[in-house]
C-alpha cells in the first residue's frame, strides 16, 4: 500500500516538473515577437530594440531549460532507473499536443474548448501509462 501511494505521488511530481520543463522549452522554440501597434512614434522606434532584447533573452532561457531537462533525465536515470526516466519522458510527450494547440491558438486549453482527435487520445493514454511504469520502476524494479 505504501509503495502505491509513493508511486502516485511520484507520478504527480513527474507531471508537475515535466509539464513545466516541456512548456518552457517548446514555448521557447516556437516563440515569435508580439505584434503590437504603438500608440506614439517614440514607442514605435523603441519596439525593434526591445524585440531584439526579448529574442536574446528567449534564446538564453530556452537553452537554460534544455540543459535543465537533460539534467532532469540524467538525475532520474542516475539516482533511480531507466524506467522512471522513461516515465518522465512519457509525461512530457503527452503534454505536447495541448501545448502546441495553446501556442497556435493563444488560448488556454480547457475541457470544452480543446480539440478532440487521435493525437489527444494517444497523449492521454501515454500520460496514464506512465503511472504503472512509475509504480513498477519504484516498487518492482530490481537493479
Amino acid at each position: 500500500m505504501f509503495c502505491l501511494i509513493k508511486a502516485i505521488l511520484t507520478w504527480i511530481i513527474l507531471l508537475l516538473v515535466g509539464t513545466n520543463l516541456v512548456g518552457f522549452v517548446v514555448r521557447g522554440v516556437f516563440w515569435s515577437p508580439p505584434l503590437v501597434d504603438a500608440p506614439t512614434d517614440r514607442m514605435r522606434e523603441g519596439f525593434p530594440q526591445e524585440s531584439r532584447r526579448m529574442h536574446a533573452v528567449n534564446v538564453a532561457m530556452t537553452l537554460l531549460f534544455v540543459v535543465l531537462t537533460v539534467a532532469y533525465f540524467f538525475a532520474l536515470y542516475h539516482f533511480w532507473n531507466i524506467g522512471l526516466a522513461v516515465s518522465a519522458g512519457l509525461v512530457m510527450v503527452s503534454r505536447l499536443p495541448d501545448l502546441l494547440w495553446e501556442i497556435r491558438t493563444g488560448k488556454k486549453a480547457s475541457k470544452a474548448s480543446m480539440p478532440k482527435g487521435t493525437a489527444y487520445i494517444v497523449a492521454t493514454v501515454l500520460m496514464w501509462l506512465a503511472l504503472p511504469l512509475t509504480w513498477y520502476s519504484l516498487c518492482k524494479w530490481t537493479p
